[in-house]
């Protein structure tokens, strides 16, 4: 099998964005794909002590049915017959969008170590996963030993699919309010889930090396905070170009139940057929789930029944929020509910309530 359709998306749709996107304007950093509402695009980003920071954009899609599970597959071969057909035009948009960031903000800024893989996962559902990694150097503001993050990425939106995730050392800690309030916030870690407009000058997160002073000050989430952000045409282009690559993974997957592709001549002869490996299913990290699979989740660790203040009390919601995702799950048939008592008991579909 050639090159997929994913190639032509990543270089020709990636190019378009960075050409069409108008100063100043807030950018979705996943547009609309239709097709693709159960999928999900997870932006990490590994800040280290020297400013540097370690990039991976994860784009997962819903192996619900044989034709899904057969595309992504031979997507992974693909990828793997000639990853420099995904990676080298990524590459190169990152470069443009490094390049924008480095001019307003005046850090020498560079991107390398541009890697792609396949995954799969179970959520416990089983989800098909296209992860790039790279490395952004200059990404975050070193002061001493405080570091600055985010005026890299000012102005970026985040649509309701797309979470970013902020990391740091576990030797340093927060030392002001990350702005704006996070959706989740933990000692080492901060996470925004779209819908999400940041301002010009957003996100911005200061850390320094842990102390009594900055050690609480992990545990609280208020809006403020300070960075000069920038909001250029290709800036945010080029973030628009990094997420719509992986984004058409999606498009890709769902468009290509007929098993057909878009076949390159240079790489055409012997890559139909390259099998992949099927790898035990890895566990994600928490942040990394949406509510709902966080719920799912939770179930299946605790054997498939819990009381309703149990969840809220294991994830840590209010009864309101606990209350309304069980209430989706539910109605999606993802799970069921009855009384006990005075008690909200909450059971997967397998489970016998009584």
């Amino acid at each position: 099998m050639g090159i997929s359709r994913i190639g032509l998306v990543v270089l020709l749709v990636g190019s378009l964005a960075l050409a069409s996107v108008p100063v100043g304007g807030a950018t979705s950093a996943t547009p609309q794909i239709e097709g693709v509402d159960s999928d999900a695009v997870v932006m990490r980003v590994g800040i280290q002590p020297n400013g540097t920071a370690t990039w991976s954009l994860s784009y997962r899609v819903r192996l619900d049915d044989q034709n899904a599970t057969d595309a992504f597959e031979s997507l992974a071969a693909d990828i793997e017959a000639n990853e420099t057909a995904f990676t080298d035009p990524f590459g190169d948009g990152m470069t443009r969008t490094a390049a924008s960031a480095e001019n307003a903000t005046g850090r020498e800024m560079a991107i390398r170590d541009v890697s792609i893989e396949t995954t799969r996962e179970s959520l416990p559902k089983e989800y098909g996963v296209v992860t790039y990694r790279f490395t952004w150097t200059g990404f975050a503001a070193v002061d001493g030993e405080t570091l600055r993050a985010g005026d890299a990425i000012g102005g970026l939106f985040l649509d309701s699919e797309t979470t970013l995730v902020l990391t740091w050392p576990d030797t340093y800690r927060l030392s002001g309010p990350a702005s704006p309030e996070p959706t989740q916030q933990k000692a080492t870690a901060v996470t925004w889930t779209g819908p999400l407009e940041f301002g010009s000058d957003e996100p911005s997160v200061t850390m320094a090396p842990a102390t009594e002073t900055t050690s609480g000050s992990a545990t609280t989430s208020v809006g403020g905070g300070d960075g000069g952000g920038i909001s250029t045409t290709a800036l945010l282009g080029g973030l628009v170009a990094l997420l719509v690559g992986v984004a058409g993974v999606g498009w890709y997957l769902r468009g290509s139940g007929d098993g057909g592709a878009v076949p390159s001549p240079d790489a055409e002869s012997g890559a139909a057929d390259e099998e992949t490996t099927d790898d035990e299913p890895a566990e994600p990290p928490s942040e990394l789930l949406s509510n709902e699979e966080r719920v799912l989740k939770l179930l299946e660790d605790r054997g498939g029944r819990m009381k309703q203040q149990e969840v809220a009390a294991a994830l840590d919601w209010t009864d309101a929020k606990t209350s309304q995702v069980i209430s989706g799950l539910r109605e999606d048939d993802e799970l069921e509910t009855f009384r006990l008592g005075r008690e909200n008991v909450v059971t997967l579909p397998e489970e016998d309530p009584r």
